[in-house]
């Protein structure tokens, strides 16, 4: 019987994926959170738990719940973690 140490915590894993993405793509506002959508060459949609972090040089048109990208080269970066999903978006070059 082990009477000391110390309790083993679960670290918490991190999962990244990165995506470049040619010729723009939205975001939609959606229950739950938001969806990425774009095609290359197939229709891709990914959801995410929070709004997207948008870095300057990207070009963006808003419509309502609908958000634009309008710059044509992008890097999508997803997160997850801990269950949730977090979306980074910059310009490539």
């Amino acid at each position: 019987m082990r009477l000391f140490g110390r309790k083993k915590e679960a670290k918490a894993e991190e999962t990244v994926y990165e995506y470049e993405i040619f010729g723009g793509f939205t975001i939609k506002k959606a229950p739950g959170g938001y969806e990425i959508t774009w095609k290359s060459p197939n229709v891709t949609t990914i959801s995410v738990h929070s709004m997207p972090t948008i870095s300057e040089g990207v070009e963006l048109k808003q419509e309502g719940d609908l958000i634009r990208v309008l710059t044509t080269e992008c890097k999508l970066r997803l997160v997850t973690k801990e269950g949730k999903t977090e979306a980074y978006i910059t310009k490539l070059g």
